[in-house]
């Protein structure tokens, strides 16, 4: 059998490599744990050396060395043509050599001679089934190795592999944190990204509406009523719309994430409301082939955020109808004491239970972008709208069944006082 080629092979196994660098121990510094080990190894066995050997593909490092001839021990590494540790790799039991100048595995090995390695004893440190090294002892006369020499090695063996553990955990604790900071300023970074991008893309767009709309009725002061461009004039109004709404919830998202997202609280009936946002969809509705049904059983009055709240339904409809086009679409609202109820429910596409909370994600949808247009921002706004009210959105649903979202929200009266104060900063923040 070729032993150098053997050894060569398990020195350079990508698996072994890899659990060795996962210790993080390789060119570290001294450390008292790992000496206080190799010495209580000396004056337990009486030997004038003792060393914890680690082994890469090119060199033996040795995390403490006891007893090392210079220039070794300030180097703290041993060539491989020097390592008898490396023999040790070749089997997952002990090594024990009385004298290795006797030895045809080992007395060509240059730390026979320039060592002066004698008798030699050496324990594999051993982690998820990958030999890293060694915990070996050596002496510089031949000796007979007893049974009790070997337990004793062994033991504090163990103990090693105790402290490369400790040490492992902690490097894989340090990196850990250290991708959990560079994805924290990933998503900052994203973060900021989506803020200036959607202030940057938000500034032309009102006097390009407006011009469109100079347009339009410029072309229709002028009688020139052209079917075909008062077509164009209205599908590009339409597209800029959809733009600016899409600016809108980029920059919602930018408020969510630096908390920014305010709310100003008046008193709403949400059933009014309900009735009032459906009737803005329905033409859209209809176009898609989805009646649309509002129950109310009368005013369901809250302290809400309007603005808010009708983005929450906006959203919601706006869903309904792109996935469950051709099909009715339910829209109800009921009040029970200090809690309100609204529900949207449609008989399209549906979901699958594990897409159900996924799609109150960031960025996420449970369709393909293929067939359904979007960002995957309408749901994650509406549920932190929903959610900074005290409230709570669900969906219930089934694929190829449709979908109900339901959001239940506390009513929080306000008082007479409380009411005015609001009205006030509301005006003030629209004033500003």
């Amino acid at each position: 059998m070729d032993v150098a080629g053997d050894v060569q092979s398990i020195l350079r196994s990508p698996e072994r490599l890899a659990a060795l660098r996962l210790t993080a121990l390789m060119d570290t510094e001294v450390e008292e744990e790992f000496d206080r080990l190799t010495r209580l190894a000396c004056r337990f066995l009486h030997t004038p050396m003792c060393l914890v050997g680690l082994l890469d593909e090119r060199r033996h490092f040795c995390k403490s060395c006891i007893g090392l001839p210079e220039p070794w021990l300030s180097r703290r590494e041993i060539p491989l043509t020097h390592s008898i540790c490396k023999y040790v790799m070749r089997g997952n039991g002990p090594l024990v050599v009385p004298d290795t100048r006797q030895a045809p595995l080992l007395r060509d090995c240059l730390g026979v001679t320039e060592l002066g390695a004698v008798a030699y004893m050496g324990i594999p440190l051993v982690s998820d089934g990958q030999v890293l090294g060694a915990l070996c002892v050596v002496d510089t006369v031949p000796r007979q190795w007893t049974s009790e020499e070997v337990g004793i090695l062994q033991d504090l063996a163990a103990s090693v592999m105790t402290e490369v553990a400790l040490r492992t955990s902690r490097a894989l604790e340090r990196a850990a944190q250290a991708e959990l900071l560079n994805v924290r300023e990933g998503v900052r970074a994203r973060d900021e990204f989506i803020s200036i991008a959607a202030h940057e893309l938000r500034t032309p767009l009102t006097p390009l509406k407006l011009q469109l709309e100079t347009l339009r009725r410029s072309v229709v002061a002028a009688c020139l009523g052209d079917a075909r461009v008062m077509r164009h004039l209205e599908r590009a109004g339409a597209q800029v719309e959809r733009l600016s709404q899409l600016v809108e919830r980029l920059l919602d998202v930018s408020r969510v994430a630096t908390g920014r997202l305010g709310l100003v609280l008046e008193d709403v009936d949400l059933s009014r409301l309900a009735a009032e946002v459906t009737d803005r969809f329905r033409e859209e509705a209809e176009e898609a082939g989805c009646p649309l049904v509002v129950h109310t059983p009368g005013p369901v009055r809250g302290a809400w955020d309007q603005l808010r709240i009708e983005q929450v339904l906006s959203s919601l409809l706006s869903n309904a109808i792109k996935y469950g086009a051709g099909h009715p679409i339910d829209v109800s609202v009921e009040g029970h004491g200090e809690l309100a109820r609204l529900c949207v429910r449609d008989e399209g596409i549906g979901l699958a239970r594990e897409d159900a909370s996924r799609i109150f994600e960031r960025f996420e949808r449970a369709v393909s972008p293929t067939h359904y247009r979007g960002m995957g921002l309408g749901l994650y706004v509406a549920k932190q709208i929903v959610e900074a009210h005290g409230g709570t959105i669900v969906v219930r649903s089934q694929p190829g069944k449709g979908s109900t979202f339901t959001v239940v929200l506390p009513t929080h009266q306000l008082d007479t006082s409380v009411s005015s104060a609001l009205e006030e900063r509301a005006g003030a923040t629209t004033r500003q």
